[in-house]
């Protein structure tokens, strides 16, 4: 496994990727990494979770916001589970204030984005703008195609 501290790090040619906190890896994580995996690697592409650090509610919440786990302890909890890269990305003003079409660019430029597993509940960008029908619609201009896992 690969692990990486920024997605300009990283230049994929092939990819399935799931975002998140993971924090704590729960079974619910488990359930979309199982699947991120063995369709990632029944295609020949690579599974690439991508983390964030610190928590997106400390920088948009400007509060404390106590985490189960560090990013190394992240890691070493993804490692087991046949992930291939992990990126834990830097939670910033920047990041926070990114629109949900620039970000997901991003994604297919250094990850080559083939599909994007998200959670039932799952937004990205600012004010969350990349909700699932978002994040569909841009996977039919960019070339990636979206699964939404149930609870």
């Amino acid at each position: 496994m690969i692990p990486a501290y920024s997605l300009q790090e990283l230049h994929l040619q092939r990819s399935w990727l799931t975002i998140g906190v993971f924090d704590g890896v729960h079974r619910g994580h488990q359930q979309i990494i199982r699947r991120l995996t063995a369709g990632a690697h029944a295609a020949g592409s690579q599974a690439v979770v991508l983390t964030f650090w610190p928590h997106p509610a400390t920088v948009l919440g400007n509060r404390d916001f106590k985490c189960l786990t560090l990013p190394e302890e992240r890691i070493r909890l993804l490692s087991v589970l046949d992930i291939d890269v992990v990126v834990v990305q830097t939670f910033d003003a920047s990041v926070a204030s990114t629109a949900a079409a620039d970000f997901v660019a991003g994604l297919k430029e250094h990850l080559g984005m083939e599909r994007l597993l998200i959670g039932y509940d799952f937004a990205l960008g600012k004010g969350r703008e990349g909700d699932a029908a978002r994040l569909r619609a841009l996977g039919e201009q960019l070339g990636y195609a979206l699964e939404v896992v149930p609870a």
